[in-house]
Formats: structure tokens, C-alpha cells, sequence
């Protein structure tokens, strides 16, 4: 299961996945805006709740459901960050 990030170069979502650049397709579909799929890490358990801590963490630049106010590289740096002090 992977943690992904997700932009369209103003915003990012957050999410998890076992096939991220599947999950990306999906979302494209209904999304007028191009989308990239930035950063993934590789979780081997608990990913939900990594997900909900993920969120909460950057809860201040949540802008709806799982989609956050940042570029794709400020969006790669967030999970990264994430990765090194809850993860590893």
C-alpha cells in the first residue's frame, strides 16, 4: 500500500493506494485540470491511519476532502517530511 501525492500544480491530494498510478487515471477522469502524480512511499501498515495523521498534520491548508493548498513541490516536500518523522 502506498501514500501518494497527487497535484495539478496549485493543489495536491493526499490519499493511499495500492496502485497509485492507477488511482491517478481514475481521478483524471474527472478532473479538467492535468494531473501528476508526485511522491509515493510505501507503507506496509496502517496506512488509514497514516492517511487521517497526514491529514491533520497539514489540516490548515486543507481546502476540500483530501485536496490541499500547496504546488506539486511543496506537496513532495509535505509527504516527504511526513515519511521521515511518522514513518521511518
Amino acid at each position: 500500500m502506498y501514500l501518494y501525492c497527487i497535484s495539478d500544480g496549485s493543489l495536491c491530494k493526499f490519499g493511499f493506494s495500492i496502485d497509485p498510478a492507477r488511482r491517478l487515471k481514475t481521478l483524471q477522469t474527472g478532473n479538467a485540470n492535468k494531473l501528476k502524480l508526485i511522491h509515493t512511499v510505501q507503507v506496509d501498515e496502517g496506512v488509514t491511519k497514516l492517511e487521517r495523521k497526514l491529514h491533520k498534520e497539514y489540516a490548515n491548508l486543507r481546502v476540500h476532502g483530501e485536496w490541499f493548498r500547496a504546488t506539486a513541490e511543496e506537496g513532495e516536500n509535505m509527504l516527504t517530511w511526513f515519511e521521515i518523522h511518522y514513518i521511518n
